[in-house]
């Protein structure tokens, strides 16, 4: 800092000072003069097992000539576990449900919510299968039905038997579904069953009481508006029963049978459909037989359901069924509606062909079919009813005054979140311009960000003024949107009648502007204010977060979606603008715009006679939502012996509530803005923690820490409502490292060079093990970083192979529904290396790990997807440690053989969720983060040097030293060998060209839990092989300036020619990074 006066020399040294004292930081400028580097690692865990989280940071500061600091901080965080997703009256999560004919207590909403469709929000899986809705529809069925069959009996007096043909079409159906049991039926009354033409279908009878079929839509009369219908029957049936009405026999002629194979026809169980005639009308318990073999069964016929062999089409039927008295088809080995988990099945029938005897003119006739269309009319009508008063009696529960709240989690898959961040100052005479720009990234967000801060200092720089604007641009996606049904999952097919709501694609920006004042009071005294405004813009919603909302769907139109449930089309944007994610469970809608407002103000005093300092904040926040929040901090930063200091710290926060926060809606809101996000409730919090942190001689300080934080509704200001359901607390602890590597550089005075020289030439930056050092007592410290992308096509050997390949040869004795499309790896390598002797090195090597993969559907699959559009993994990695042993040094050549091992920190049985339970789904082999196995990894190398030339060679492998890892499989061994030549251009600069051949041996063993078996990933044969590449590098070493010492390598490794074991994604390339400063 220039001083021309005494005067700014006694300013001068205050601000000195002031800076030197434990924890005051002065508001002024005052460049750094010497570089250095910062690590954190911390976690963070919330009560119950709630949220964890990784916090991962590092940064980098250099000064350049006095006038100009730069900096680089990487941010990484790796989260996963449970979260509030909504909240719900208490009364409403005890309702009584039959699920598959058991009868247990669920909350309406998870109960009703297996993906929105009409099926599954209506029948079968949703409100009609509660208690509260069967009280009402039960005995009103009943009483209509026996209302409706008088009247049809009636009718039916006027027919006198006679031989007629017809064909039952079911257009008359009036109901969505149908659960009449027509095999136990002793009279032609068959309460729930479906009557047409003399005739009554319905589902054999068994012990569920939500046994039914569906009535679903089959086109459109001439018309254009009738409805033509069609009866369906899949697994969650006991079959379809047909009969005549006066249990007469008939003979069955033809059918429409229709059961075309597929995923999107809900049809992909292999086995066979059952056709039985039978001798009596009356056929009771046939759900407790074989399906197959009964005393009154008189004809029967089998059909095929395979992928190779499936029925669409006109039946035909044989002389057996010829005076048959009753039909019932269902799927073979099934004869009961209790599913057998595995894929799902379904068959349609139609125009079904028989000749019976009937009687009565043409006439008499018609008379009676306008009869029978004027009771179905009547029929329909009291059913509609029926069915919004069974749901109303469902959906409006009363609720008690004090009813408490139920809140309701949903598990956060593994995500990571990566934040590279660039910044600097610059510095005038009395000004000083900040800047920063990054990005953070995560799989669902992305985020653009940038600011500026310009500063004046004035008054003999004691007072300082600042003006700052940040900017930032969001991208948000959903990663739910890709989510996909299991396999043996309730299928409708294309009837389902879903909304089908577009995956989220939305932006947000926002604009911030702050105003600071600095001012020095006295030597020991520091006094900082400033107001800030934010304007943010765009989707301001929590694409995770849910809100139940009684009334946003009346029961009339759940009646609507019931309807929806047969085929019929559904207009739900005009049932609700919200997004429906399940019964009265909505997709939050936050306002598009917020603007923010605050000011703090921090006072810093140092107490002389304690060596120690304290800090005092206060900080207001207000918004145009309705939050209002009131925030003090105090700090304690006490000096110690020992170059320790020990700093607690104590938080009080206070905030009221958003004016559309609720923990649920009984009524719509007029602005359609809903949130029951907890963090916009009304509450109070207190937090402390402790940090203790020792300064090292060498420019090194060590920190660590812990702090303890607590949500409570009680803490609050001012009252108000009691959302103690929300409460909870976390922990986090937190460690740190802090390296003065200019400090470092200058106690090894002219060392620098030397221990340049003894280095030796430098080397690509992808070898490893590549240089030793020769001085004892040696240290070096370097950061590694490797990028690895494949995408494009896949590859078998050397050849590329298509979509047909994959889809029968590379899941081994599956079909593939899946292959990845693109996946990238980030590591990030810490490399502590120390030289005990001169002919010794020892060398310790932690990772961290990041992985993304990305699948697609291969067209003509009809497994199911398990995988989704992709996931992803993230942690620390297997730790390398080594040792070097110098065997052959002249001043140009150089022989050392390296003997290490790598231990398995890294996980080997990462799940798709994150949790480590059982029936999590673990990710496949290359997502994995370690090996899981204990691993030799020796090495050779040789370098030389002429001039300004220099060369190498290295080879290197990985033997497993077990043969399976505790998830039950072992990866391959590896060998590679390279070498290379380098040229230097500049005193500072070299660049490289590197030959590489890898081999890397297939996996043995296999995962011994849950995992997918239907992409080319989770078959152990589609990984390794041999691989070529060539590398092209640069390489900087700096001899003086403040980054003495310091050396920078980059590379970038291009595929050749690849052999691939089985089926692989095709390489695209690998980009090397290092940094290395030894002292």
């Amino acid at each position: 800092m220039a001083a021309t006066s005494d005067k700014n020399k006694a300013l001068a040294a205050l601000t000195s000072a002031a800076l030197a004292l434990p924890g005051l930081q002065a508001q002024c400028a005052t460049p750094a003069t010497q570089a250095e580097a910062n690590f954190q690692y911390g976690h963070y865990q919330e009560s119950d097992n709630r949220m964890s989280v990784d916090v991962y940071h590092a940064d980098f500061t250099v000064p350049y000539k006095d006038k100009l600091e730069l900096s680089f901080s990487i941010d990484r965080d790796t989260y996963s576990g449970a979260t509030p997703a909504f909240s719900m009256p208490a009364a409403m999560a005890n309702q009584l449900n039959y699920d598959d004919g058991v009868l247990s207590l669920v909350d309406i909403v998870s109960a009703a919510s297996a993906g929105v469709s009409a099926a599954t929000l209506t029948t079968p899986a949703g409100l009609n299968n509660f208690q509260a809705f069967k009280d009402i529809y039960d005995p009103g069925q009943a009483q209509i039905l026996s209302t409706i069959n008088a009247l049809k009996d009636q009718a039916g007096l006027s027919i006198a038997p006679s031989p007629s043909n017809g064909t039952l079409n079911f257009d008359s159906m009036s109901q969505a579904a149908y659960g009449g049991h027509a095999n136990a039926a002793a009279t032609g009354v068959c309460a729930d069953c479906y009557a047409e033409s003399g005739f009554v279908t319905g589902v054999v009878s068994d012990a569920n009481p939500t046994n039914h079929l569906h009535q679903e839509l089959n086109g459109i009369a001439a018309d254009g508006v009738t409805p033509l219908y069609q009866v369906a029957y899949h697994n969650d049936s006991a079959g379809i029963y047909i009969r005549a009405q006066d249990g007469q026999a008939f003979d069955l002629k033809s059918m429409s049978f229709s059961a075309p194979w597929g995923v999107a026809n809900g049809n992909v169980r292999a086995g066979a459909w059952e056709i039985l005639g039978f001798s009596q009308a009356q056929n009771v318990n046939l759900s407790s037989g074989d399906g197959t073999n009964y005393a009154t069964r008189a004809a029967y016929k089998s059909v095929n359901n395979t992928n190779a062999d499936s029925f669409n089409g006109i039946m035909v039927l044989g002389n057996d069924f010829k005076n048959i008295y009753a039909v019932w088809i269902h799927f073979v080995g099934e004869p009961d509606s209790f599913v057998t988990p595995g894929l799902p099945y379904k068959m349609r029938l139609d125009d079904v062909s028989y000749s019976r005897l009937a009687g009565a003119d043409a006439a008499t006739i018609a008379q009676y079919n306008q009869q029978v269309s004027v009771i179905n009319a009547m029929q329909a009508n009291l059913f509609q009813q029926l069915v919004i008063d069974a749901y109303r009696n469902v959906l409006n529960r009363m609720i008690p005054p004090m009813s408490s709240i139920v809140q309701k989690y949903q598990q956060q898959p593994l995500e990571t979140r990566t934040m590279p961040t660039f910044s600097g100052k610059y510095y005038f005479a009395d000004n000083t311009l900040a800047f920063s720009g990054g990005m953070s990234e995560e799989p669902d967000f992305i985020s653009n960000f940038g600011s500026v801060t310009l500063s004046h200092e004035f008054n003999n720089k004691l007072s300082t003024v600042s003006a700052g604007y940040n900017v930032s641009s969001n991208q948000i996606t959903r990663s739910t949107d890709a989510a996909h049904g299991s396999a043996d999952q309730h299928t409708h097919g294309d009837s389902d009648n879903s909304p089908n709501y577009q995956a989220l694609n939305e932006t947000s920006a926002s604009h911030g502007f702050n105003l600071g004042f600095s001012q020095i009071l006295s030597k020991n005294t520091l006094f900082h204010s400033s107001v800030s405004y934010t304007r943010q813009n765009g989707y301001l919603s929590n694409p995770y977060k849910y809100v139940y909302i009684r009334g946003e769907v009346t029961p009339e139109e759940y009646y609507q979606i019931y309807q929806g449930s047969n085929g019929a089309p559904i207009d739900w944007h005009a049932i609700t603008k919200l997004e429906m994610v399940g019964t009265e469970l909505f997709r939050e809608a936050r306002p598009d715009l917020r603007n923010q407002w605050s000011i703090s103000n921090r006072i810093n005093q140092y107490i002389p006679s304690l060596d120690a300092s304290i800090h005092v904040d206060y900080r207001f926040y207000a918004d145009d939502w309705g939050v209002n929040s009131h925030t003090v901090e105090l700090k304690w930063y006490q000096s110690l012996p020992m170059g320790i200091t020990v700093t607690p710290s104590f938080r009080y926060y206070s905030q009221s509530q958003a004016e559309f926060f609720a923990p649920y809606f009984l009524a719509p809101r007029a602005d359609g803005h809903y949130s029951s996000d907890f963090r916009l409730a009304d509450f109070g919090a207190l937090s402390g923690g402790i940090t203790f942190s020792k300064q090292f001689n060498k420019g090194v300080t060590l920190d660590a820490g812990l702090e303890y934080y607590t949500r409570q509704s009680g803490l609050k200001l001012g009252g108000g409502l009691d959302n103690s359901y929300a409460d909870y607390s976390y922990y986090m602890v937190h460690g740190g490292l802090n390296v003065n590597l200019s400090a470092l550089s200058s106690q090894t005075g002219e060392h620098a060079h030397h221990m340049h020289h003894n280095h030796g030439a430098p080397l690509p930056a992808g070898v490893m093990f590549g240089h030793m050092m020769n001085t004892p007592g040696e240290l070096m410290v370097g950061y590694r970083y490797a990028y690895t992308n494949q995408t494009g096509g896949m590859q078998y050997g050397s050849g590329t192979v298509g979509d047909a390949s994959l889809l029968n040869e590379a899941c081994g004795n599956y079909q593939c529904a899946s292959r990845p499309s693109e996946m990238s790896m980030n590591m990030h390598m810490l490399d502590i290396m120390y030289a005990p002797t001169d002919w010794l090195n020892l060398m310790l090597m932690p990772q961290i790990m990041d992985m993304k993969m990305s699948l697609s559907n291969i067209p003509g699959s009809t497994a199911t997807n398990e995988h989704g559009n992709g996931h992803s993994s993230g942690g620390l990695g297997d730790t390398i440690m080594t040792a070097t042993f110098k065997t052959f040094d002249t001043p140009n050549h150089h022989l050392h053989v390296g003997l290490g091992v790598s231990a398995p920190t890294g996980s080997n049985d990462v799940t798709v969720d994150g949790q480590d339970s059982l029936t999590s789904q673990v990710q496949d082999y290359g997502m994995q983060l370690g090996s899981g196995t204990w691993d030799f990894r020796p090495s050779l190398t040789y370098t030389g040097q002429f001039a300004d030339w220099s060369w190498g060679a290295q080879m290197s492998g990985i033997k497993r030293l077990q043969n399976r890892n505790r998830a039950g499989y072992a990866l391959g061994d590896a060998f590679q060998s390279t070498a290379w030549g380098s040229y230097k251009v500049l005193d500072w600069l070299a660049t490289s060209v590197r030959g590489i051949y890898s081999e890397q041996g297939a996996l043995k063993g296999q995962f011994n839990r849950s995992h997918s078996l239907n992409s080319t990933v989770d078959y152990t044969g589609n990984y390794g092989g041999r691989f070529w590449d060539v590398g092209l590098g640069l390489n900087a070493t700096l001899s003086d300036g403040p980054l003495a010492g310091h050396n920078f390598s980059i590379e970038w490794l291009q595929p050749i020619a690849d052999d691939f074991n089985g089926h692989q994604l095709d390489r695209e390339g690998t980009l090397n990074a290092t940094w290395t400063f030894g002292f």
